[in-house]
């Protein structure tokens, strides 16, 4: 007869805990859509390691002897404010329609790193360009 009040204390407990987890639980889900944030790109660089939407002008579309495709906006290499950097192998590294893209403005979505001193997001799929 000793346990029996020990069973309905963890009962309640667990009732409580279950109620506060299921309130809880959908703000802490990484899940949750998220409102994605838009700069422009002359202020990319005050947001490395972000994923954010940056936009602005096309001012150049190159690609590397090796392959690497970037979509500079700014300006040209090395003056531009932010770039667009399409790796070698990818499916949009060879798409050639990225020099219709020039004097366009457009957004790249993704995590800003640094690349010599200057803003760039790894584009790995076209749904990460849109354009105005």
């Amino acid at each position: 007869m000793g346990t029996l009040p020990t069973i309905d204390f963890m009962k309640a407990f667990l009732r409580l805990l279950m109620s506060v987890l299921f309130v809880t639980a959908p703000l802490a889900s990484p899940l949750r859509a998220q409102t994605a944030v838009v700069v422009s790109d002359t202020q990319a660089a005050q947001y490395i390691g972000q994923n954010v939407t940056v936009e602005g002008v096309v001012t150049a579309v190159s690609t590397s002897q090796k392959g690497n495709a970037f979509i500079n906006f700014g300006g040209v290499y090395p003056n531009q404010t932010f770039t667009g950097w399409i790796p070698t192998g990818t499916p949009l590294a060879s798409y050639t329609s990225l020099q219709l893209l020039k004097g366009k403005k457009i957004k790249i979505t993704g995590r800003i790193e640094l690349y010599r001193g200057k803003p760039e997001i790894r584009v790995l799929s076209k749904s990460q360009i849109t354009e105005e």
